[in-house]
């Protein structure tokens, strides 16, 4: 391996994506991994990990070592992060030690948060990390010059987070975060099944409901479709029907707290850089910007063009070779490098 080796780290609560100098992003797969309880030995990671989640027996544990954006089991986030790099691309102890790497978190979490995820490097072997906000590199990732004298609103709906920011000169200028996002709406689906229909869904269940049901346009064709549950009440398998109609009453209070999240941000935005915005129009990255109608619903609220970025579940990783280039100096615009 050179000793230049560059890697760009998109811990998201939903996905992991490893970016590899020279190969372009070498790992995007759900951030989770199963042990095996008695002797701690990796059984599954990424993908094959995430389809054993309410699966398993009682000799394996099934593990998320993110919620809501951060870090929540240091260990497990450790476990899936060396498997990966090691298992998976063969990078030895050596390798990590003189590599330069950067991770991305949401933009408000707090100084303890992004000492856990240096921590987190250091304790692999990365000596050279620096940790950087989602919203500028995902604008990276998506070829957006955003070290120009113009306004830059990016909107990232992932797994854990929703991140809002406004981006000028290279860096941020103003954001805001909630903790409301794709799982959050999973949460509440399942919720509502067990409330209306007294049946009880797995995550996996109510995920694929969201995936196939959410749209939030406003003469969405109702569509139907038939999922497996446990009758809590009888305590035997069933299935039940869930509508787009239903999966609505989710998804629209969640995404109405997002543009009251886009609007406060946008009022406390200087006069020149609103301009520019509404110009320019908001970009949307993330999972949630796959969502049909997403833009469109943004857009009739807060009054100024809504785009989703061609890259939206990738943009931040791709982003990360350029804060690579740079290491976050606004100085230097590594699009230009």
């Amino acid at each position: 391996m050179a000793e230049n080796m560059q890697l760009g780290i998109d811990l998201g609560t939903t996905n992991l994506l490893v970016y590899l100098g020279k190969k372009g992003i070498v790992f995007n797969e759900p951030s989770v991994i199963a042990f095996d309880h008695e002797s701690g030995r990796i059984v599954a990671a990424g993908e094959d990990a995430h389809r054993m989640i309410g699966k398993v027996h009682s000799k394996i544990s099934v593990i998320k070592p993110l919620q809501n954006g951060v870090i929540s089991d240091m260990k497990a986030a450790k476990s899936l992060l060396t498997y990966v790099l090691q298992k998976i691309q063969n990078l030895t102890t050596r390798d990590l030690a003189r590599a330069s790497a950067v991770m991305c978190c949401p933009s408000e979490v707090t100084k303890i948060e992004r000492d856990i995820m240096a921590e987190l490097a250091r304790e692999m072997g990365i000596n050279d990390i620096f940790i950087e906000e989602e919203i500028k590199a995902g604008a990276l990732g998506a070829n957006v010059d955003i070290f120009k004298s113009r306004g830059i609103m990016m909107v990232d709906i992932g797994g854990g987070t929703t991140d809002v920011g406004v981006l000028s000169f290279g860096d941020i200028v103003l954001s805001r975060t909630i903790r409301m996002a794709g799982n959050y709406i999973d949460k509440e689906i399942a919720k509502l099944v067990k409330k209306n229909e007294r049946v009880e869904i797995g995550e996996l269940t109510s995920e694929k409901a969201k995936v196939e049901l959410a749209d939030l346009r406003e003469n969405a064709p109702l569509v139907t479709n038939r999922y497996a549950g446990r009758d809590i009440v009888r305590g035997v398998p069933k299935y039940i029907n869930i509508s787009s109609s239903d999966v609505s009453q989710v998804l629209n209070p969640v995404f109405e707290d997002i543009v009251i999240l886009i609007k406060a941000l946008l009022k406390d935005t200087p006069p020149e850089l609103s301009a520019d915005i509404y110009q320019n129009g908001i970009l949307l990255s993330g999972g949630g910007a796959l969502i049909k109608g997403v833009d469109e619903f943004i857009s009739k609220r807060v009054h100024v063009p809504v785009r989703i970025v061609s890259n939206p579940l990738t943009c931040v990783a791709e982003g990360s070779k350029y804060l690579l280039k740079n290491r976050g100096d606004y100085l230097v615009n590594p699009l230009q490098l």
